[in-house]
């Protein structure tokens, strides 16, 4: 199997060129949603890395974090890299799954969920930015207060 991930691997590689790639991780207008912005050639390449994580996934099997070394054609719109590396998982989905149950949700019964709770509520990147802005606002209007009435003490005087 992997000589044939190998051969994908390098026809992937070998049909698109690195300087027509473009490929990013970013988020949405409502920054809500990540999303990828990339061009064919970028896509191929990316899991043309893919494939390549999951081969080495297969040679170590040490648990360590498999990260992508830089590649010129992946552009970090968001600022910083969203997706850094591979933490390899071993087991298959289900196994996965039943892992992450705690002995708290086996002790309680699920109660049937109504259709307007089923989606987390998911606040994005502008909620946390307005935060900061009105944190900041707050903070230069008690500096100004305070120099205000500092000075103004001084200049009374």
């Amino acid at each position: 199997m992997p000589s044939d991930l190998e051969s994908s691997i390098a026809f992937l590689e070998s049909t698109n060129s690195p300087v027509n790639a473009y490929f990013s991780f970013t988020v949405d207008e409502t920054g809500e949603y990540g999303i990828i912005k990339a061009n064919k050639e970028g896509l191929r390449l990316y899991a043309a890395e893919m494939l390549k994580k999951s081969i080495e996934l297969e040679q170590k099997q040490d648990g360590q974090p498999l990260f992508f070394g830089h590649l010129e054609w992946v552009v970090s719109d968001a600022g910083y890299d969203l997706i850094a590396g591979v933490i390899p998982q071993y087991q298959s989905r289900a196994e996965i799954l039943d892992s992450r149950n705690t002995p708290l949700d086996e002790q309680h019964e699920k109660k049937p969920v109504a259709p307007e709770e089923e989606k987390p509520r998911r606040s994005g990147c502008l909620f946390s930015l307005l935060l900061w802005v009105t944190f900041g606002i707050i903070l230069l209007a008690a500096h100004k207060a305070f120099l205000t009435c500092t000075y103004g003490r001084i200049f009374t005087r």
